[in-house]
């Protein structure tokens, strides 16, 4: 930009003579030339744009704004109140050689001149982000950095010298504040006019005085219509070729399709086209500089309402053509329906539209092949890339690549460099003369997969629909059809209605499913308020379930018709339980054809004619529910496949069913016996084979539907399964041949008896509301010795997500029992936290009646080696507090009984007493409280370890004597004096100390 500024002016500027003359002109009269040449620039730069292409109009654009930049620091500069002597600088001879790098015979131009004193800093894109809100901030702190090396070069010239120090001070004072305030507000200026001649630089910024502009295209809020309109208005391209107008036909024809394929609707039902019934989404946006997919940073960024705003200012920026813009969302956010809609409305005589659909196109060819298959898919021509570029003409080719987490998921093949080989693609195209802007789409939780590009990214979230936007929706889809719904005698769905499930309701997809659920007989606004969770997921899916039984099995009679939906449910469950078994969101069809293989019609306990017949394709099993997402890629000519919920919860539902459903089946098994056998342990075969691959505390909203559906069974059965489900906990670390061969994942033997012992405590505790360690372990010595070997255990073979997910699950009290024994009594609650004053009676088994004065933690030294020996992080980093003072004699495995009651250490309460003692607004007694508790503990510290601790105590007492009662302090003196006459091992020791709170026992 420097260089292309020096041509701008001939580089006659700063021109000097040649033959080693003197440099005779004012360097800030320079500038004063470049702001005037920098108005006449840009007043005649609207005739200059007529016949330029899309991409050539926005570089002018990108200069212009540069231009104008950089002559608004220039004319603060010249209009500002500078002192004399540097107004009129010149430059000398050594100026010019330390400007031209030490070479001299040449001619010294306005590049020399502004590279002397400007940094990397200023070679790096100033312009702002559409809808990022750094504009003015950016542009004054751009001024600030400009100012301040504007100073330091004049520093460097023999000028500086001859200033005082009034003149120096001044000078700094004017540059760093007068002069960057003031050309702030030139640019402001400039800015403004060159928005009004140029409509596309207003969406460059968000700013008042263009809101009317955007207020024009927010009220287009659905598919992308103010994004149409807009560019058509800024239109400078020719009519474009039969191979753009091919491809510009094929996408605005995706428009007039349904704006989701939702199977068979109840009869009369419409479902909105594209065009009518997308609303434009709102979104968050950030660099794209680490953590993809970590949630912790977009905390606090800016909520943006509608995403066409953004795409307006970005694809008329020259940044589009640099680096790609990653487009992240959740499944049924809406990202492969926004692809169709932005490929349709790009108008063709400024666009060339490609959109690639990355789940339909050869996953192991490179970009310029999956760009060359989407334009035969969508035109039937086989057409090279380079050619259909190089006849864009006016056109900006943009490429959409839809569904980059699909080609990661199911080819399961490393594609972490893909974003990289874009930017190089990119690159390569730039170089040639054929700049091309790339947006890549993914689903939020994959794009940690893939490396982030050296020359970086921006990165646009989905967000959630607002209310306003779920009230657009359904104004929609209400509209759509009223007249069919009240041929029915049935009322359109009110948003308040829908806001009782506002997590669903904010994903469009999911939106949609309520509504057709609705729209059968009005169910969703009968029941609402009424059902809890679990409820509504159990009749919306089995409403869809019928749906699909009707459609492809009519005929059955009203048990038949009964039986097939659960095996459809159950079907369902299976997929549910593949992919939460393996730990993850998705499941691929040869996975799930093995599950489905494996769980036998006899472990499932149903009659289902075929079953055991060679499978199908998962497709024809799941795949043709809606809410049911199937990723695709394809690969040496074969099609991979992968299964996803649209929404996680629906999938936690399942595996929640499905495991009440094998809770029902122990229920039925135990009622076949009597009196006493009640008690023995029915066959669990099936509900081990469910649930002894993953603990189900690894995701909450299992927890949550499962405590929702035990709550709905009988009292009886309800105490019939938690005798059972107690029973088997007691044997179920017992050695058991397993034969079943469902194997959804490679789990070592060891960690499937932690999960399915782990999941009998977490389905016992949810069935009978509370437990002990008693009732867990009747045949223990110490059920607390017990309960810590399992916890171990556990420990030891859960993932973090499953221990994190037990440990704030389960409440754990500890008791007492009458006895005077240690006890445990747990129950679900999320909200508990332990307290934090532990007590060390109850963790070292201790009664409450001390019969000597302290306890010693013998074990202490022999847990601090098992830490290490573990390489326990908490241990050591607990052991790592401890050390200075034990270094020094402290002796922290020993614990008195507190005056009051309880134990405490000599280390615990010498860090209360440094607390209390560290405030300067403690209160009198809260300190004295602090020194009574560490001269009773010393009273009974064994005489070996008391030297270091009474140290340490007096001389903190000598530092604190003045903030203490006189009288108290008289009386604490000669309490240790007792304390020393009573310990031989003291009595030569402390004068020091004793001297220093003047009074002397020697």
């Amino acid at each position: 930009m420097v260089a292309a500024l020096d041509r701008l002016t001939g580089g006659l500027l700063l021109a000097a003579t040649g033959g080693g003359s003197e440099l005779a002109v004012s360097l800030f009269d320079a500038k004063g030339e470049l702001a005037k040449l920098s108005h006449e620039l840009v007043g005649g730069l609207t005739d200059r744009m007529r016949g330029l292409s899309r991409f050539d109009r926005t570089e002018r654009l990108n200069a212009a704004f540069h231009v104008l930049f950089f002559a608004a620091f220039f004319e603060a500069v010249t209009e500002a109140d500078l002192p004399p002597a540097i107004k009129d600088l010149k430059l000398s001879r050594a100026d010019q050689l330390a400007l031209a790098g030490g070479q001299g015979g040449g001619s010294v131009g306005l590049a020399d001149l502004v590279e002397g004193f400007t940094g990397s800093q200023y070679r790096t894109d100033i312009l702002p982000i559409p809808g990022y809100g750094l504009g003015r901030r950016r542009w004054s702190t751009r001024y600030e950095i400009i100012a301040a090396d504007l100073l330091r070069f004049i520093e460097g010239l023999e000028i500086w010298d001859r200033l005082d120090e009034t003149a120096r001070d001044r000078l700094a004072i004017v540059l760093r504040t007068e002069v960057t305030n003031a050309a702030v507000r030139r640019f402001d200026e400039h800015f403004r006019q060159l928005a009004t001649d140029f409509p596309e630089v207003a969406f460059w910024m968000d700013r008042a005085d263009h809101e009317a502009t955007r207020d024009e295209v927010r009220r287009l809020a659905t598919g992308f219509a103010g994004l149409h309109a807009a560019l058509e208005r800024m239109a400078i391209g020719r009519e474009p070729d039969d191979r753009r107008t091919g491809l510009a036909r094929h996408y605005r024809r995706q428009m007039e399709r349904p704006v989701a394929n939702t199977g068979d609707l109840p009869e009369g039902l419409q479902v909105p086209t594209l065009a009518d019934a997308y609303v434009n989404p709102g979104y968050q946006l950030r660099p794209g500089d680490h953590g993809l997919n970590d949630e912790s940073i977009w905390q606090g960024r800016r909520q943006m309402p509608d995403l066409q705003l953004f795409l307006l200012g970005y694809l008329t920026m020259p940044r589009a053509t640099e680096v790609p813009l990653l487009v992240l969302g959740q499944p049924g956010s809406g990202k492969s329906v926004l692809t169709q809609v932005l490929a349709a409305r790009l108008p063709a005589s400024d666009f060339m539209a490609v959109r690639v659909v990355l789940r339909e196109t050869p996953a192991d060819t490179d970009l310029q092949s999956q760009i060359e298959f989407a334009v035969r898919a969508a035109t039937g021509e086989n057409i090279p890339w380079p050619e259909l570029s190089r006849t864009t003409g006016d056109a900006l080719p943009v490429v959409i690549l839809d569904g980059f987490d699909e080609l990661l998921q199911a080819t399961g093949v490393s594609q972490s460099d893909y974003l990289e080989r874009i930017v190089d693609f990119q690159e390569r195209e730039a170089g040639q003369g054929r700049p091309v802007a790339v947006i890549v789409t993914s689903r939020t939780a994959v794009a940690n997969r893939a490396r982030i590009p050296a020359r970086g990214l921006w990165i646009v979230r989905l967000e959630p629909f607002t209310d306003a936007q779920t009230e657009k929706w359904l104004d929609i889809w209400n509209r759509t059809n009223i007249s069919e719904l009240g041929r029915r005698g049935l009322r359109p769905i009110p948003l308040e209605t829908v806001l009782r499930y506002r997590d669903l309701a904010s994903q469009p997809l999911l939106l949609m499913m309520l509504a057709i659920y609705d729209a059968d007989g009005n169910d969703l606004q009968c029941d609402a308020g009424s059902l809890d969770l679990a409820q509504l997921y159990e009749r919306l899916l089995t409403r869809f379930a019928e749906r699909e039984v009707a459609k492809s099995r009519g005929g059955l009679d009203r048990r038949e018709f009964t039986e097939a939906v659960e095996h459809e449910l159950l079907r369902l469950s299976i997929a549910a339980l593949a992919m939460f078994n393996r730990g993850r969101q998705w499941v691929t069809e040869d996975e799930l054809s093995t599950d489905l293989a494996a769980l036998t019609p006899e472990e499932l306990s149903v009659s289902d004619a075929g079953f055991r017949a060679p499978l199908t394709r998962g497709q024809r099993l799941i795949g043709r529910f809606f809410f049911v997402h199937q990723a695709r890629a394809v690969r040496h000519e074969s099609q991979l496949s992968t299964y996803e919920f649209l929404h996680a919860t629906f999938g936690e539902f399942l595996v929640a069913r499905l495991t009440c459903q094998a809770m029902n089946e122990l229920v039925a098994l135990a009622r076949l016996g009597t009196g006493r056998m009640r008690r023995q342990p029915v066959d669990d075969g099936f509900l081990r084979t469910l649930i002894s691959f993953a603990p189900l505390c690894a995701r909450e909203p299992v927890m949550d539907f499962l405590e929702q559906q035990i709550g709905r069974i009988e009292n009886d059965d309800r105490r019939l399964l938690g005798d059972q489900l107690l029973t088997l906990f007691q044997g179920s670390l017992d050695a058991r041949l397993d034969a079943a061969t469902y194997a959804p994942n490679s789990v070592p033997v060891t960690g499937r008896y932690a999960a399915y012992s782990v999941n009998l405590l977490l389905l016992t505790t949810l069935v009978r509301g509370e437990l002990t360690g008693a009732e867990l372990f009747p045949q223990a010595e110490s059920p607390v010795r017990a309960w810590r070997r399992h916890a171990q255990f556990w420990h030891s073979q859960f993932s973090d997500d499953g221990w994190t997910g037990l440990i704030e699950l389960l409440r754990l009290d500890r008791t007492w029992t009458g006895d005077g024994e240690r006890e445990i009594r747990l129950m679900v609650d999320r909200s508990w936290r332990p307290v934090l004053n532990v007590d060390l009676e109850w963790v070292m088994g201790a009664q409450r009646d001390p019969r000597s004065a302290y306890v010693r933690f013998s074990e202490l030294e022999l847990v601090r080696i098992a830490g290490s020996f573990l390489c326990d992080v908490t241990q050591d980093t607990l052991f790592h507090s401890l050390e200075a003072l034990e270094d020094i004699g402290v002796d922290s495995a020993t614990f008195s009984h507190r005056p009051n009651g309880g134990l405490v250490s000599i280390t615990r309460a010498l860090h209360e007493l440094w607390i209390q003692s560290g405030r300067p607004d403690v209160e009198v007694d809260a300190l004295i409280r602090a020194y009574e508790l560490c001269i009773d503990i010393l009273q009974f510290v064994p005489a070996e370890a008391a030297p270091s601790a009474l140290n340490l105590v007096l001389r903190q007492l000598a530092a604190d004597s003045r903030r203490l009662p006189r009288d108290w302090r008289i009386s604490t003196l000669h309490r240790f004096e007792r304390i020393i006459h009573l310990k031989p091992q003291l009595r030569y020791w402390g004068s020091e100390a004793f001297q220093d709170l003047g009074v002397d026992f020697s």
